[in-house]
């Protein structure tokens, strides 16, 4: 019997080929339907993960409010401290280090102190290393072709080094392209005293002139030259004869001085004059200096000092000067570090209160307590009025409501309002948190009623706790806990949620249950992802199947259709 198969041999996913039905489209509407009991299993599945999660976050806000609270029952929050007040911290800012005398003082600070600064040209040695000795085995090695700027970097990069670089203009280079040196010790005052060695240190010649280091001068005389034109002279300084040619020109002489080492430097002044001035500092460095040529125009002695001009100076209570290497002084008021930033002729007040609690520290520590209270209760009063979506719609409509009413939330509620109003201690004459400025408020006020008073949430009234805290501190620390075997406040609320934060307390019950339903649910889940498959070709084959009779039938029905058409056409 001949006919045509409309089963699709090559499985290219036709369908209805024979019954003129897309069958996958009603597959896949059946299997739509025989996956509903998995789709929710997979809401209860979210659900409880969402539950777990949820769970672990009030916790967690529990032990954060709980913990606030002890920190209010710690003895040191009340302990003795002293106040430490600067009448103007743009000059001098005062801390606490120790014990105090209470009191002021009054500080003029004259001079801050700076570190020391030296300024040299810089030659660039293109033919070999050279090295930067700062005294005291502390050296750094010039690769030959640094520029300036290769030396700053240098400088700057080693850790061992005790002095920053920078580069400057040289000031006297109207054209910017003369480049200087300038090298500042990392430690201000005279504890930052560095030079480079002499006679060790290539490629650097210091300018005197510009820097900023002691105190101590050097001797210095300056004389009128008259220039030889016909005969040789000479210039004896400290004994040594400097020989002078004829016709010399005071240029002339200073290079000829300097050339002879005579423990002086010779220099023109700005009006054409002989100046020498000591290579040593202080009174230590006189030195004389005669000649034919040479007339006495001026001499200054050096100075010693024990001091330099780098040190901060100040008084205290109109005192002597005083000096430190430092701006951060610790000995000028005993017990306090001050830190000066200003030089000023008026004085600044240093005034240090009577040992007493930290009225602020403990204010700070009741507002972070209330803020943290206030942010728990207004998170458990969404979740227990936060109503299920009936009919869900959509994922996130199946996961709200979940907490709707919960007992064990609304019992945590009415544990905390409980604790912050119920009567604390033994003492009636102070036993409610109300009585130091932390209560619930007024529930209505200027005509509205007030909905976080009716919330539970608290207020601070700080003028009244401020009070409390002045007039009776050791009252408000036995109230709050903090006196050593008398219970109150923080003790009253860890009592109220240790049942539900200690370990395997309710809430890790609740969370082990949770996590427990995850687990079931994704096993159920899982066996029905094999299920499903196994309907899905179930159906498959039947539709399959009847697809391939009704081709059959349909083939039959065409060979009888042509017999007959045939015996009709013999007659």
């Amino acid at each position: 019997m001949a006919g045509t198969s409309v089963t699709d041999p090559l499985k290219l996913g036709l369908s209805g080929l024979a019954s003129g039905i897309d069958t996958s489209a009603v597959v896949d509407a059946l299997m739509n339907v025989a996956k509903q009991p998995q789709t929710a299993l997979s809401h209860k599945k979210d659900q409880a993960s969402a539950r777990s999660t949820a769970l672990g976050a009030i916790k967690a806000e529990l032990n954060g409010v709980k913990g606030l609270a002890d920190a209010l029952r710690s003895p040191g929050l009340f302990a003795n401290t002293q106040s430490i007040d600067s009448s103007d911290t743009t000059k001098i800012t005062a801390t606490r280090i120790s014990g105090s005398g209470t009191g002021g003082s009054q500080i003029v600070v004259s001079r801050l102190a700076s570190s020391q600064q030296r300024t040299y040209n810089f030659t660039q040695d293109s033919g070999t290393d050279t090295t930067i000795d700062f005294g005291g085995g502390k050296t750094l090695t010039i690769a030959s072709g640094s520029t300036i700027d290769n030396v700053v970097d240098l400088i700057n990069g080693a850790s061992a080094s005790p002095v920053y670089a920078a580069k400057v203009s040289d000031p006297n280079d109207p054209t910017g392209n003369t480049k200087l040196l300038v090298l500042s010790s990392k430690v201000p005052g005279s504890g930052g005293d560095f030079s480079l060695a002499s006679g060790t240190t290539s490629g650097l010649s210091e300018i005197a002139a510009d820097a900023k280091a002691h105190a101590a001068s050097s001797w210095q005389q300056t004389f009128d030259y008259t220039s030889d034109p016909s005969n040789p002279s000479t210039i004896t300084i400290n004994g040594t004869d400097v020989n002078i040619a004829a016709n010399s020109s005071v240029d002339d002489v200073v290079n000829a001085i300097n050339g002879a080492g005579t423990g002086v430097t010779a220099s023109k002044d700005p009006n054409g004059r002989l100046l020498m001035t000591s290579n040593a500092a202080g009174s230590g460095g006189n030195f004389t200096a005669s000649s034919t040529q040479l007339a006495a125009y001026s001499s200054s002695a050096g100075l010693d000092s024990t001091l330099t001009n780098l040190n901060a100076a100040y008084t205290v209570d109109g005192g002597p000067t005083r000096y430190a290497t430092s701006n951060i002084v610790t000995d000028a008021v005993p017990g306090i570090q001050l830190t000066l930033k200003a030089a000023s002729a008026d004085p600044v007040t240093i005034t240090v209160g009577s040992p007493a609690p930290d009225i602020d520290a403990i204010k700070k520590g009741v507002h972070a307590f209330v803020d943290s209270y206030n942010a728990l209760m207004s998170d458990l009063s969404s979740r227990i009025s936060e109503q299920p979506v009936v009919p869900p719609s959509t994922d996130s409509d199946y996961l709200k409501g979940i907490f709707f009413g919960d007992s064990l939330l609304q019992n945590i509620q009415d544990r905390l309002r409980n604790v912050v109003s119920s009567p604390i201690g033994s003492d009636p004459s102070l036993s409610l948190m109300s009585q130091i400025g932390i209560s619930t408020g007024a529930t209505t006020g200027d005509g509205a009623v007030n909905q976080d008073s009716i919330a539970g949430k608290l207020v601070v009234n700080d003028d009244q706790l401020t009070q409390m805290l002045t007039n009776n501190p050791d009252g408000v620390k036995s109230l709050l806990g903090a006196t050593v075997g008398t219970a109150g406040f923080a003790q009253a609320l860890d009592n109220a949620l240790d049942p539900e934060v200690q370990a395997g307390g309710d809430f890790d019950t609740l969370i082990s249950q949770a996590n427990s339903q995850v687990s079931d649910y994704a096993d159920q889940i899982s066996d029905w992802d094999q299920r499903l498959s196994n309907k899905q070709d179930q159906l498959k084959a039947q539709f399959a199947a009847m697809e391939s009779a009704l081709a059959k039938s349909q083939s039959t029905q065409s060979w009888l259709t042509s017999q007959i058409a045939g015996l009709q056409a013999n007659r």
